[in-house]
């Protein structure tokens, strides 16, 4: 690996298009089978748009047309995670990650209301990725895991 930091290493990494398979377990349960795309916004090289879209099905078996969209920013060495909230983009995650050869991970504890998002994201840079909720709350008990897998890289 080069002498960037992590956190570096891994905003480059995320950029490109990407298979997307995500599954809830729990008191909310279903999968999303989709794509997602990693870009640079506008001109500016320390911030990356992530947009999905694709096709989730609930645990009944009815499909719904799904999309959504974040920021990746990196600030200060640091790997930011932005959602939209009316019109301002907010830190959901602020994430240091941590190499251990191929394997960089980072997690954050997001507190959204009375709900706790535990996430973890781990990347593999020899192509693949995946971040791991879980989510507790008064009304909410369930786990969400999203993987994602370079489209353009066969899987030997």
């Amino acid at each position: 690996m080069s002498a960037d930091s992590t956190n570096e290493q891994v905003f480059r990494f995320l950029e490109g298009e990407w298979l997307l398979r995500r599954h809830f377990a729990g008191s909310y349960s279903g999968a999303f089978t989709g794509k997602a795309s990693v870009a640079h916004e506008a001109d500016d090289l320390t911030t990356y748009r992530y947009t999905e879209q694709g096709e989730l099905t609930d645990a009944e078996g009815k499909q719904f047309d799904a999309k959504q969209s974040y920021l990746y920013r990196l600030v200060e060495g640091k790997l930011q995670v932005l959602k939209r909230e009316g019109l301002e983009w907010i830190v959901m995650h602020d994430l240091e990650f941590h190499a251990d050869g191929r394997i960089a991970t980072a997690s954050h504890l997001h507190l959204c209301g009375q709900d706790h998002y535990a996430t973890v994201y781990r990347v593999d840079f020899s192509g693949n990725w995946e971040v791991a909720y879980t989510v507790s709350g008064p009304k909410k008990d369930y786990s969400i895991r999203s993987a994602y897998t370079n489209k353009h890289r066969r899987s030997d």
